[in-house]
């Protein structure tokens, strides 16, 4: 390629935020210190020497150079595809869309880093399988920087969804405007400053090409037991009694959307947030868990006798007609965490709501790491939202779980668990997909490289891709061990994933095991915390000839258990390799290290790969344990909760029990002294003790 300097010219026509983006990308490419010093002219003509930047459309010469070379940018819309091709000593960068020039951009300095240089030049020519690519801009942190923006631009986000269902007030509209209808709902200060964080991410977003999305909890209520006992009994101030009616749940009271005063708040508040935020052009509604409740169908006086769905489709249905009335092309989405327990009723719903009101829908309620299901729930409802002009948004995990230990510090690849769940989302032909929790990117994350892979090849080679990312990462020592890793933690996972049965009780953080000796009186007990109610398993999904979730309590407690046992070797072979990995790496910086442009500075190779294998090590514990809890608790199922026939049933896993404890025991008293104050610094105390528990009842 010819040398670039600031005298270069560069045709770049466009005057987006975006394009001004990929021109001082570009520039920083060719070591330009500032991109308006770039030569930007008029595209006449394709000469040697000459740098296009351009939405096809907006240059006759380089489109009919691009059809001269066969390449279509047209493209479904959304797109986003591209091309980076030398043609005539010229260099062309052409997209479908101004994302798509920026991808363009990044894609000519993953080829200038790494990619062999064909003997013809660059050729390269892309599109995105999926139109909607929905990431969180941060885990933690919000509203984040600049530079988290960037980088999800850098793997090929579309997206970005700008805060997340833990996030308190800011999960509500009413946390980015104010009412004149109900003057004290909120706290002004922080409405302002949630506006300012909010109009941040807006116009951040608008400088990478990402659509900004919100998530809502809606209706308001007084909140779970982790909300202090002051602040619940605040909720209730805030609004007049009349317009307040019971949820019948741990919630406590709700704001009735029955009520006509309540739904003059919500137009109000609709009409102000779309007026302030035209450029938010999705919601996600969620609901039933954490600050969001409905009324109580068999107490409130005026939603007596109207189910949660229904009061849900109505809330549903005037969110969308009032905002599409100020904020054309809106879009609503529901999803199917709790509502789709009965997946009938939830299919009849979805059938009967209008087009633009979606889902956001999980295989397994919501989504875990090692989950790669795909049944007939699903089949069925993309084809409602096909045939209804829904949008259908896979949700899932891809770069952190909350199925996995908190707090840990741990960094949580699995590029090839990333391939596979793009890959179900291909085949379901949904219109995209979201990530529920985001990260921090400047881990520098392998699943965030191996995510531009396969959204832009879904059906590609993924052994062969993880292996090219491995060694490109870490060099080629450390990578190929590394690969090797990969590989079997995608046979754990993939064993795993026939068992994303309890929601979150099979998970480390809210495993209850840890907490009592596995004796037949207290899994009596524990049948009822696990049979019924919000921690009830997942509803049957039929598959073929390969159900999900089908059986007894005892079939599901034991396929859970059965499933950990076989996954368990899986790994510690990947665990062995990865020690072997952190053992050759260099305290040298990350291969892709120059995607991440902010602070903090990204781990070393070494430190990357002990945090990897931190997670590792952390879930083949921990969850062995947990597998061999459900195990013993099917035992108990088994044999009627009969002390004798229990004993003699499961004597061995009693003993497996009991030096699993000692084992996570052991673990986390390790990591204890770099970590206080963590979430899981009682552990190893609460293992001890059931193990202790497990001698005492064997003896």
């Amino acid at each position: 390629m010819f040398p670039v300097t600031r005298t270069t010219p560069i045709f770049c026509q466009g005057r987006s935020p975006v394009h001004q983006t990929a021109a001082a990308e570009l520039a920083r490419i060719f070591g330009v210190p500032d991109w308006t010093d770039l030569r930007r002219e008029t595209p006449a003509a394709v000469t040697p020497e000459t740098i296009h930047l351009v939405v096809a459309s907006e240059s006759p010469p380089v489109t009919l150079l691009l059809h001269h070379a066969a390449i279509d940018l047209g493209g479904p819309p959304g797109s986003d595809a591209f091309a980076v091709l030398e043609r005539g000593g010229a260099l062309i960068l052409a997209a479908a869309s101004p994302r798509g020039l920026l991808q363009a951009v990044f894609e000519l300095e993953d080829v200038l880093v790494r990619a062999p240089r064909a003997p013809g030049g660059i050729a390269v020519w892309r599109e995105f399988a999926f139109a909607r690519r929905i990431f969180h801009q941060r885990l933690e942190g919000w509203p984040g920087t600049l530079n988290d923006l960037r980088f999800l631009s850098r793997f090929g986000a579309s997206h970005c969804l700008v805060c997340h269902d833990w996030n308190g007030p800011l999960r509500n509209l009413q946390g980015y405007v104010t009412s004149e209808v109900f003057p004290h709902g909120v706290d002004p200060a922080v409405v302002a400053k949630q506006r300012a964080g909010l109009r941040f991410l807006v116009e951040g977003c608008a400088r990478f090409g990402l659509e900004p999305c919100l998530w809502l909890t809606e209706l308001p209520c007084q909140g779970g037991p982790w909300v202090p006992e002051p602040e619940r009994q605040a909720f209730s101030r805030k609004f007049s009694a009349e317009v307040l009616s019971d949820s019948g749940t741990y919630e406590g009271t709700v704001l009735c959307f029955g009520h006509e005063k309540v739904q003059a708040y919500y137009r109000e508040l609709i009409r102000k947030f779309c007026t302030d935020f035209p450029e938010v052009g999705t919601w996600f509604v969620f609901g039933l868990d954490s600050g969001g409740e409905f009324c109580d169908p068999q107490s409130c006086p005026r939603c007596r006798g109207l189910s949660r769905l229904d009061q849900r489709d109505r809330f549903l249905k005037f969110l969308l007609a009032e905002g599409r009335a100020i904020r054309p092309g809106l879009e609503v989405l529901t999803t199917g965490w709790k509502w789709d327990q009965d997946p009938a009723a939830f299919l009849a719903h979805q059938r009967a709501l209008p087009p633009h009101c979606g889902v956001y829908l999980a295989a397994e309620k919501d989504g875990w790491q090692p989950e790669r299901q795909t049944h007939d729930f699903l089949r069925e409802v993309r084809a409602v939202t096909r045939q209804r002009e829904q949008p259908f948004i896979g949700y899932d995990d891809f770069f952190w779980g909350d199925d996995t230990v908190h707090r840990l510090g741990d960094i949580q690849d699995f590029p090839l668990g990333i391939a596979a769940k793009l890959r179900r989302w291909h085949e379901l032909g949904a219109d995209g997909f979201f990530d529920h929790w985001g990260t921090a990117y400047s881990d520098l994350p392998c699943n965030a490289m191996a995510l531009r892979e396969f959204m832009l090849n879904p059906a590609g080679d993924a052994v062969a891709a993880g292996r090219t990312l491995a060694r490109a990462q870490f060099g080629p020592d450390a990578g190929a061990k590394v690969a090797a890793a990969w590989e079997a933690l995608e046979q754990a996972h993939a064993i795993l994933s026939r068992a994303c049965t309890w929601s979150p009780l099979q998970w480390p953080g809210w495993y209850r095991g840890r907490g009592y000796v596995p004796t037949p009186e207290v899994f009596r007990a524990e049948s009822k915390v696990l049979g019924s109610g919000d921690t009830r398993p997942e509803a049957m999904k039929p598959n073929g000839a390969s159900p999900y979730n089908h059986g007894t309590l005892a079939d599901l407690l034991a396929n859970v258990g059965a499933t950990w046992a076989e996954a368990s070797p899986h790994y510690h072979r990947a665990i062995a390799a990865m020690r072997a990995a952190a053992n050759l790496a260099a305290d040298a910086p990350l291969g892709f290290g120059y995607w991440w442009t902010g602070s903090p500075a990204a781990p070393t190779a070494r430190e990357h790969l002990c945090r990897q294998l931190l997670y590792l090590e952390s879930m083949a514990l921990t969850g062995r344990e947990i597998g061999l809890n459900f195990a013993l608790h099917a035992v108990a199922e088994r044999t009627g909760h009969q002390d004798a026939a229990y004993r003699a049933a499961a004597a061995n896993l009693l003993q497996e029990d009991r030096a699993a404890c000692l084992d996570v025991a052991a673990f986390f008293e390790r990591l204890a002294p770099a970590n206080p104050g963590a979430p899981w610094a009682t552990w190893p105390a609460l293992y001890r003790k059931k193990a202790g528990g497990i001698t005492a009842y064997l003896a």
